[in-house]
Formats: structure tokens, C-alpha cells, sequence
């Protein structure tokens, strides 16, 4: 299934399939996701939607088919490789927050700088703290804050180095329903922002609603789910 036309994508799937301990999750996924769209990949439990996420993100690789950023074929390259590229090209924000404990909100957010190599950028740090309203915590802890304002802390932390794209697994799922709204619409407020491409796993109906294209994982396919256009990331 091709969503987009425009070369090169900055994601780009082509025959993607993937069996998992002799479970077959997917087969001949192909897609594009263009600068500034968003992709919701809806799927039950066990469907292997994470899967595909981790695909996307060079965190697995496929049994067959082909995985490109930008154009860049990352199938071809090896573990480190695709690591110091994904450092750059990909932004990822997980349903466990994955925050260091012994870091402050700030500290975290300076983090891909470091791992790149790079003086952290304090200003990006601090404005990117304010757009996901928690420039008052810059000095806490992740254990003086609560679920939703630690997901708020990992989502700047993946924009940190301002990445073509970014990849969300159940970004919600571990928080409350109203502070699950206000993560959402950080997220997608953010990636608006600096134009970034977006996919979201998700079992949540109500949270892929959100964004502009939904596909369902089942029966080893992605289905397409109206409207048939992808559109650019806008605030829901």
C-alpha cells in the first residue's frame, strides 16, 4: 500500500514481511509517509504492530522487503551503522517512557546530543520543555513527576535533534484518559511544529482518530482505513 508519491519518502517500506517465532505477524507491507504526515497503525494485541514499529526503526530487521529514510536503504547497513543513523533520522517515544531516573527533565532532553557526540544545545533544550508545557520541571527528576508529564519530558527528548521522523508505541498506554488527550496533542502539536513525519502504533480507536491516516493490522495485512488522502500533521 502506497501512501504518497512524492521521492524519496522519509519513511519507506517496500515487501516488508516478518515471522516471529514461527508466527507469521505480517507479509508484503509496503508504504510511504512523506515530511509533515501522520500514519495511526491500529492492531490487537499480539498482531505485531510493535513489531512493525520496531521494523520501521531499525530496532528489527524483516524477513524480506526493504526499509528506507530518506532513501537511504537501512536493511543494508549493520547494527552500528543503522544506529548512529537512527540517532539522527529517528525520534522514538514508548509507552514506558524509558527516562533516566538519575537525570533531570533537562538532563534527559540534552541526552541525544551527547550520544551524538555534540555540546548539548541548552536553548533547544529549554524551548522544546516550554512547547510541551513542562519548562517547570527542567530541574525534576522523573520521580517528581507524574505519568503524563514524564511521557510530555520523553516526547521533547525525541526531538531533541529535530528527526525527520518520528515513532510512537502506544505512546498512551499507560496513562490516564485525560492525561492521554493532553500527551496526544502535545505530540502531534510538536511534530507539526518542526514538520516531522509520524507514525503511532495503537489498539486505541479514539487515539488514532487524531491522526490524519489510519491503517489496521490484522490477518498478517494492513488495510487501509478512510480518508483515502494523507494529509500534513495538524493540531486535532
Amino acid at each position: 500500500m502506497t501512501l504518497g508519491s512524492t521521492t524519496p519518502a522519509t519513511l519507506a517500506l517496500a515487501g516488508v514481511s516478518k515471522t516471529l517465532g514461527g508466527v507469521k505477524l505480517f507479509t508484503d507491507v509496503s508504504l510511504q509517509l512523506q515530511s509533515g504526515q501522520s500514519l495511526a497503525v491500529i492492531g490487537e494485541s499480539g498482531s505485531g504492530k510493535s513489531t512493525l514499529l520496531h521494523l520501521m526503526a531499525g530496532l528489527d530487521r524483516a524477513d524480506t522487503g526493504e526499509v528506507f529514510w530518506t532513501g537511504s536503504a537501512i536493511h543494508t547497513l549493520n547494527n552500528n551503522q543503522i544506529a548512529a543513523k537512527r540517532l539522527r533520522h529517528v525520534g522514538l517515544v514508548f509507552q514506558a517512557y524509558y527516562l533516566m531516573p538519575h537525570l533531570s527533565a533537562q538532563q534527559n532532553i540534552e541526552l541525544p546530543f551527547l550520544l551524538a557526540g555534540e555540546k548539548p544545545d541548552t536553548s533547544r533544550c529549554l524551548q522544546l520543555l516550554d512547547q510541551v508545557g513542562m519548562a517547570h520541571k527542567a530541574a525534576s527528576f522523573p520521580r517528581e513527576m507524574s505519568g503524563g508529564e514524564q511521557q510530555r519530558v520523553a516526547i521533547a527528548r525525541a526531538l531533541a535533534l529535530n528527526p525527520p521522523l518520528i515513532l510512537a508505541d502506544e505512546p498512551t498506554g499507560n496513562l490516564d484518559e485525560d492525561n492521554a488527550e493532553r500527551v496526544l496533542q502535545v505530540l502531534l502539536t510538536a511534530c507539526s511544529a518542526q514538520s516531522s513525519a509520524l507514525v503511532m502504533v495503537t489498539h486505541s480507536v479514539k487515539a488514532a482518530s487524531h491522526l490524519n491516516h489510519k491503517l489496521n493490522l490484522a490477518e498478517h495485512h494492513l488495510t487501509e482505513q478512510p480518508p483515502a488522502q494523507l494529509n500534513p500533521v495538524t493540531k486535532a
